[in-house]
């Protein structure tokens, strides 16, 4: 299917492009930064922008079948005030209306429209069990929610089959609510807000991913969906099972008053208690594959597919034909990870080896950017390209040393963070339309004693993070339906 994104280089939308791309489908995205969505998005993905005229973007609209529309400015955590509101409110509700228009415009419209909505649809429930047949709730929210939906559904009025994906709270180690939250906890101190009896619906995102791919799919979905695991839990049982995970010693409750006065109505995003169930969903007999909130948060906290390991350089056997070779007997550790992937090693190699790619495969949090790129790659190519380590913006300087189109490239840091950084990639052909990705990577931190302090205490656990993450967009990428289980 061809398959437009509006709202495509967000949390959610990023993760949707790998992940129908993996299932085969065509896929367009409508950006506001065409640059950015590129190097974000990598390569095989049309882009358009939203600053496009109708007529232009019409014409994409003639050839898709399916639209999904996950567009909204973040509401949290910023302080809501008038200008804010109206920010919320034309990114959503404006947007939403304008891609009807465009739709209805079509001489043949779409046959789907997937668009985003929230369980804030429900305002503020307390212990209610909310589905999708619960009414509408009181506030701001609420009325945002609810003129989202509306706009959605006029596309109905011209034939297309529309879908509202009421979204819980989206779990996702490197971008939402997980990322912002994780932090403190990290470093011991967690905590919750008020007296933590508030539900938070949840869902993880791989499971929304499914729940899209399921809407696309099945004609018989239509209307309103609870995009909720079936579990939700209290705030403070939310609270006390990710602090269990990532070691937090202490978890305290935040009073409801200091979030008032730092995001004044904005607040409500945090403390609304909403027991929303996925009524809908479980009557077609969806399958969560993450239905328990210490399942999901485990799989994304704790990767256990990355291997960070101290390096014994007399046991080591480096290939010293290599430019550079000799400067590997000061590594001090290693990276290894690989995942299998449906493609042949052509394919896998091709993908890889293209800048276009290394943005997809990076989390978004660490800024990345390509400022200099050859026009074709062999050895001694050079890449230049930001990145962020924290809050640290850094130049990155690397070198191709080896190339073997289809088995094996090895990228060596010239200028970065890193004293030495040595990354070989491997493509192991399994078959004729299977192979293995394998990463390699030696390296040494700067900064000696304080340097080994600082790796054991928060460079490791960052190079975990980015790793697994590439490991699992890259397998929706290849592998379709489900993460690696090798």
């Amino acid at each position: 299917m061809n398959v437009i994104i509006a709202g495509a280089t967000g949390f959610i939308g990023s993760e949707l492009v790998s992940f129908l791309r993996g299932k085969g489908h065509a896929v367009t995205a409508i950006v506001r930064n065409p640059e950015k969505a590129a190097e974000q998005l990598g390569a095989g993905v049309s882009i358009l922008a939203f600053g496009q005229s109708d007529d232009d973007l019409a014409s994409a609209f003639e050839d898709a079948d399916v639209i999904v529309n996950l567009t909204g400015r973040p509401l949290a955590p910023v302080r809501w005030s008038d200008s804010k509101k109206r920010e919320f409110y034309d990114s959503r509700v404006g947007v939403t209306e304008r891609l009807v228009s465009i739709m209805e415009n079509c001489e043949l419209p779409p046959a789907v429209l997937i668009s985003a909505s929230a369980v804030g649809y429900y305002g503020d429930r307390g212990d209610e069990k909310i589905t999708e047949e619960s009414g509408i709730g009181q506030g701001y929210l609420s009325e945002l929610c609810d003129s989202w939906e509306k706009a959605a559904l006029e596309a109905q009025n011209f034939g297309t089959r529309v879908c509202t994906l009421r979204l819980g709270v989206v779990l996702g180690r490197e971008s939402g609510f997980l990322n912002q939250l994780s932090f403190p906890f990290e470093m011991g101190i967690g905590s919750y807000v008020g007296d933590g009896r508030q539900w938070v619906p949840w869902i993880h995102y791989f499971d929304l991913l499914r729940i899209i791919d399921l809407a696309i799919n099945d004609d018989g979905i239509s209307g309103p969906l609870n995009c909720t695991a079936p579990n939700p839990v209290r705030s403070k049982l939310f609270s006390n099972c990710l602090a269990k995970i990532l070691g937090a010693k202490i978890v305290i409750g935040l009073p409801c008053i200091c979030l008032k006065l730092v995001f004044a109505e904005g607040e409500k995003v945090l403390t609304n208690s909403q027991n929303a169930l996925p009524e809908a969903l479980l009557r077609r007999n969806f399958k969560f594959k993450y239905d328990e909130l210490e399942n999901a948060l485990t799989e994304e906290c704790t990767p256990e597919k990355v291997s960070v390991v101290k390096v014994d350089s007399n046991k080591e056997i480096f290939d010293t034909s290599l430019k550079y070779s000799k400067k590997l007997s000061k590594a001090d550790y290693r990276i290894e990870t690989s995942v299998n992937l449906a493609v042949n090693s052509e394919t896998a190699f091709n993908f890889f080896s293209s800048p276009l790619n290394l943005g997809l495969a990076t989390p978004k949090w660490m800024g990345f950017h390509i400022t200099e790129s050859p026009p074709k790659i062999v050895e001694g190519s050079e890449f230049e390209y930001k990145i962020k380590l924290g809050i640290l913006p850094m130049k990155w300087r690397t070198e191709i040393v080896k190339w073997s189109p289809d088995e094996v490239f090895i990228d060596f840091q010239k200028k970065g963070p890193y004293s030495l950084w040595w990354h070989q990639h491997r493509i192991v052909a399994d078959g004729d339309s299977n192979c293995r990705m394998e990463d390699k990577v030696f390296y040494r931190v700067p900064g000696w004693v304080i340097g080994r302090v600082v790796h054991k205490y928060l460079i490791k656990n960052m190079l975990i993070r980015i790793f697994s993450y590439r490991r699992k967009v890259i397998q929706m990428r290849f592998g379709g339906s489900e993460y690696d289980e090798s």
